[in-house]
């Protein structure tokens, strides 16, 4: 798999509502498909194609209120092996046909 093309990442932690979160939302593009990828730390993480940027992009505004966007050093600091487990991870997903 390509490199993975990031337009958006988001980071829900803290407490919130009684129920402590630490978990992650990507929208990114891959190998020219659009893809939202989305766990929390030390879980799988899952994936939904989407049909286009545009049509993902609208989850994104939904999901930006939920998170707080973090840029790719932040994220990798919080989850040093996230870019290789997600390319390995949705490469095996699009084999098993797990992708939503």
């Amino acid at each position: 798999m390509s490199e993975i093309n990031f337009e958006y990442i988001g980071w829900a932690h803290g407490l919130k509502d009684g129920v402590t979160s630490d978990k992650v939302w990507v929208a990114f593009e891959a190998e020219g498909a659009w893809y939202a990828g989305w766990g929390a730390r030390g879980k799988s993480i899952r994936f939904k194609k989407h049909q286009n940027k545009h049509e993902l992009m609208l989850v994104k505004r939904k999901k930006a209120r939920e998170y707080d966007e973090v840029d790719a050093f932040q994220l990798f600091a919080i989850f040093p092996n996230f870019e290789e487990e997600t390319a390995q991870k949705l490469v095996l997903n699009i084999l098993m046909n797990k992708v939503m």
